[in-house]
């Protein structure tokens, strides 16, 4: 007998799911650039985080992705009226879960939570750096449009 494939489910994020997202901040961050902060842009996203559960932006949302009931991945929304598009601020899927379609999962319900919306296009931004994820979205439909290029008046 094969064993059941594994399930998938989702639901809105909630305050209680904030040391999950923590712990996959770092995911986020592995591939910045190296003149980069990583520890400020860790504790950077400690404050994001803890808003987009506590007290939401409108237009706002966090899904969280379930496998077998078990949180595996996650997403962070934000609906822009005026451009009638999603940006995906952040998708992270946990080391455990990677491979098993949680990341394909999310994007299927970010374009839903799009379409809902009244949306015309999905948007987001990844490091340059990193290869994985640009391949990832090239193979799910997503087109290079924009080049982001950083000036630090900080040093």
């Amino acid at each position: 007998m094969t064993p059941a494939a594994p399930r998938l489910s989702l639901r809105p994020g909630q305050p209680g799911d904030l040391p999950f997202l923590q712990s996959l901040a770092p995911r986020l961050v592995a591939s910045a650039p190296a003149w980069r902060d990583r520890a400020a842009m860790l504790a950077e996203y400690d404050e994001l985080f803890t808003a987009a559960l506590t007290d939401p932006e409108p237009g706002s949302a966090v899904l969280v992705a379930l496998l077998d009931g078990q949180s595996a991945g996650f997403t962070l929304l934000y609906w822009h009226p005026h451009d009638q598009g999603v940006f995906i601020k952040d998708l992270a899927v946990s080391a455990d879960a990677e491979g098993q379609g949680v990341g394909r999962f999310l994007l299927t319900a970010i374009e839903e939570w799009g379409r809902q919306q009244g949306a015309q296009e999905i948007m987001l931004k990844t490091s340059w750096f990193n290869a994985r994820a640009r391949e990832f979205y090239a193979a799910v439909g997503f087109r290079e449009d924009h080049v982001a290029l950083v000036l630090r008046l900080d040093g």
